[in-house]
């Protein structure tokens, strides 16, 4: 995995979470539809769910995978901003973290810096070369423990 790759990872899961709270809003949408049914009483005999049902174990099941996911968001974010401050520099680091943590664009970033986009992507570059030596470095000493 590359640097990027790796820095990416929590961009990628909250746009997941964020997939899967429209769908969480969507299937609310269905449990405030109320319809009634004219005719016959009909007596069940089956144990057969209503569609109701199935809609909110569905909603409930899909709200604990939200939480599931947003937990390990929470724990991807701690562990990436570990590794982007192991960065020597401070505008490095400060580049990564716009960008990966706080997802910003890049003329964002240069404009909060004071730099243009030429140097801020410069700084990206140079920034994703220490992650990946510190990436390699923590992967190497896995191996030897």
């Amino acid at each position: 995995m590359t640097a990027k790759e790796y820095l990416e990872k929590a961009y990628r899961l909250n746009q997941v979470i964020d997939i899967k709270l429209e769908e969480v809003s969507a299937l609310r949408s269905l449990t405030t539809r109320v319809t009634t049914a004219f005719g016959e009483d009909k007596i069940k005999t089956s144990k057969k769910r209503s569609p109701m049902e199935d809609v909110l174990v569905r909603l409930m099941d899909l709200e604990n995978e939200v939480n599931i996911d947003i937990d390990r968001l929470i724990s991807l974010k701690k562990e990436i901003i570990e590794t982007i401050n192991q960065v020597d520099d401070y505008t490095l680091r400060l580049v990564l973290a716009m960008r990966y943590i706080n997802h910003k664009s890049w003329e964002d970033i240069a404009d909060d810096l004071l730099y243009d986009v030429r140097t801020i992507y410069r700084f990206h570059k140079q920034g994703l070369k220490e992650i990946e030596k510190i990436l390699n470095l923590s992967v190497n000493i896995t191996k030897c423990q």
